[in-house]
């Protein structure tokens, strides 16, 4: 079936198609997700058409959709030509609409089932995934990045509901062992500039101890970064996990 066809056929079924998702509660953090951070951690970037919709109730656990893609144009990592995104209908489901025969920018991660066989993928809700038509400027940024040298580690450092100043930041790179630093500021905030690598990175504040919080988007006992590269990582004193 020619691309065309197949459009017209996706496109008189989209009243079946269209689904509403809403918005999502459920984020991670720290926010907002910067396209560099979610364009470098993704394990695939691209844009392809929603040609298939399957609304999964299994019997005691929550209901699911499986979104069938075809892809259009590969920005970053591989996907079948086929892939299947898992979305469960919670408060972490996609915050955007989805139409067949549409056209989306999707950054993607492998999901990994308790059951063996099912080459499923996600998609952050709070990300900048979406129809193409509204992501020229995410696009623009992604088609930059290219240019950038080095990596960034960003994110912030609280306790509770308050920010920590002054926290020091400290990058190590755990081939060569070098060290990288910085301190947050005044709201708790931090930028680290570093050469491409594996890095962990750790906070030290007098009197404090500090883990990464439940939701924070990258791990900092291990992230990669390449040139363009980018880590966003949000910092809690030991034991709190996620403020509420």
């Amino acid at each position: 079936m020619n691309y065309m066809l197949r459009n017209a056929r996706l496109l008189c079924l989209a009243p079946l198609l269209l689904i509403g998702t809403g918005s999502s509660g459920l984020c991670g953090r720290p926010q907002p997700r910067l396209v560099r951070a979610e364009y470098s951690q993704s394990d695939a970037v691209v844009i392809a058409t929603l040609v298939k919709i399957r609304h999964i109730e299994p019997k005691d656990i929550q209901d699911y959709h499986l979104y069938t893609f075809e892809v259009e144009q590969t920005l970053r990592g591989t996907t079948p030509k086929r892939f299947v995104i898992w979305d469960e209908n919670s408060s972490a489901r996609l915050t955007f609409d989805l139409l067949g025969g549409r056209k989306y920018l999707l950054f993607v991660k492998r999901w990994q089932p308790s059951e063996k066989g099912r080459d499923w993928w996600t998609v952050d809700g709070c990300g900048h995934s979406g129809e193409v038509s509204k992501r020229k400027n995410t696009l623009q940024q992604i088609e930059h990045l290219s240019g950038l040298r080095g990596g960034l580690i960003t994110g912030e450092v609280t306790s509770g509901q308050e920010a920590i100043a002054n926290a020091r930041i400290i990058a190590t790179n755990k081939i060569d062992g070098k060290h990288f630093e910085t301190k947050s500021g005044a709201q708790g905030a931090f930028s680290l500039h570093v050469p491409p690598g594996e890095y962990s990175v750790q906070v030290e504040s007098s009197g404090k101890a500090f883990d990464a919080d439940d939701f924070s988007y990258e791990d900092p006992k291990s992230i990669k970064l390449e040139h363009g590269g980018c880590a966003q990582i949000e910092f809690v004193t030991a034991a709190l996990g996620r403020p509420n």
